[in-house]
């Protein structure tokens, strides 16, 4: 029997490919997230632990450092929103520091707030001001007058002087300017600053000529702090990792130094 060897035409393919069905597309959808979930849960992961991490610390560090005997505080605007009925709670808490002004020109964001609210919680509050070398006393005792109400002070006031903001000015220079701003702050307030500055810095730049003042000095340190030519420090802030019930983060813990109580810096 004879078989029909004609082979059939082949279609000519049109050259146009299919889109993909919504089959497809959920078949790739599926692929990728398979191959980027890993990187998607741990940033997921990365970014709860960030959010967490002041809260954390509140609840295993609150009141607590690498040494626990402390008097008193000093904040900015940078410590965030603090709770002050919550920080009053703290018995060692004698007393806190809160900045006012900087320079010539600056006031601190959270200062009226959290003067009124640590007051009304019935803490001993003073102001303090960020002292920069290269404006005059009068300008910068200017602002800070404006701002730090006498009537509203249960303590001195405090001049902040750092390397920040001072580190182009000469020595004498400074000097000069931060006793002026010391005078008038004297002639207003009924009584001198305390002199607040970091370990290096003053025994460079201020010592011993300011030796003479209520020294407040920063010294990360366990060794105390030494003033060059003689003289003791009045108020040391040996840490600023220090956690407090209230304040979200790291805060400065000051402590007084031999012979100094919480009398001697009231005004």
């Amino acid at each position: 029997m004879a078989t029909n060897t004609t082979k059939k035409p082949r279609r000519k393919r049109s050259g146009k490919r299919k889109k993909k069905t919504s089959g497809s597309l959920r078949a790739w959808w599926l692929k990728t997230w398979r191959k980027s979930r890993p990187w998607v849960i741990g940033a997921f992961v990365l970014l709860v632990c960030y959010l967490l991490v002041p809260y954390v610390q509140d609840i295993f560090f609150a009141g607590h450092s690498s040494n626990a005997q402390y008097d008193g505080i000093d904040v900015s605007k940078h410590n965030g929103n603090i709770n002050w009925q919550q920080v009053a709670e703290d018995k060692n808490i004698k007393f806190v520091y809160i900045k006012a002004t900087e320079g010539f020109s600056i006031v601190d964001s959270k200062y009226k707030k959290n003067l009124r609210e640590a007051r009304a919680a019935g803490l001993k509050v003073g102001s303090y001001h960020f002292f920069r070398g290269y404006r005059t006393a009068e300008e910068q005792f200017a602002i800070f007058n404006q701002n730090v109400d006498k009537s509203q002070q249960d303590l001195v006031p405090m001049v902040d002087v750092e390397q920040t903001g001072n580190s182009l000015v000469k020595r004498d220079i400074l000097q000069v300017r931060l006793q002026k701003f010391m005078e008038l702050v004297k002639e207003h307030y009924g009584k001198y600053p305390l002199l607040y500055s970091q370990h290096h810095f003053y025994n460079e730049r201020l010592a011993p000529e300011f030796n003479k003042y209520f020294i407040f000095m920063a010294r990360y340190s366990k060794k105390e702090p030494e003033l060059k030519g003689g003289g003791k420090y009045n108020i040391w802030q040996y840490s600023e990792k220090g956690h407090i019930k209230g304040i979200h983060g790291n805060v400065d813990l000051d402590r007084f130094g031999p012979g100094t109580r919480l009398s001697d810096i009231e005004l």
